[in-house]
């Protein structure tokens, strides 16, 4: 959540500092992640999926907040769990070639389609993606299960 919040994210790459825009960068960041800890085998999964519902009920909790009615939740909840299914698919896919087009195509279609984000810097957001997800994969699997996460700076990616 940390580097989801990074204000580098929002300033200086274009990404909207909206409900939408913030739900896209922590799907992103929690992409990475649950890819990450699928390498780790079963351990890896069974935090994968308890990471995941941790989401669930921050997302619950806060679209309460937010004053959604009660009966409205439930349907938000399963609609951006399945966004966040589909993020997986897209970016793991893109991820998975080592040509930044597919990547910078998932990043434009979801991030562009935000209002706001006239001034979205895709190929920016791409090498960021390419840099955290490489240094997610570096990391050692305890440090990784144990949850302690090192990601690029969002300052660095900012002067290139």
């Amino acid at each position: 959540m940390t580097q989801a919040r990074s204000s580098g994210l929002y300033a200086a790459w274009g990404v909207p500092d909206t409900r939408e825009g913030r739900f896209e960068v922590i799907a992103l960041h929690l992409v990475l992640v649950l890819r990450r800890l699928a390498r780790e085998g079963e351990r890896g999964s069974a935090l994968g999926q308890a990471l995941t519902e941790a989401f669930v009920v921050d997302l619950d909790d806060t679209l309460r907040e937010m004053t959604v009615g009660d009966l409205a939740v439930p349907r938000h909840v399963k609609h951006a769990i399945a966004v966040l299914h589909e993020r997986y698919s897209t970016y793991g896919n893109a991820l998975a070639t080592p040509q930044d087009s597919l990547l910078a195509a998932a990043v434009a279609q979801r991030l562009a389609t935000l209002g706001g984000a006239e001034g979205l810097d895709a190929p920016e957001i791409c090498a960021y993606i390419r840099e955290a997800a490489q240094a997610l994969d570096l990391q050692p699997g305890p440090q990784v299960l144990a949850g302690d996460l090192t990601w690029p700076q969002v300052r660095e990616w900012q002067q290139r």
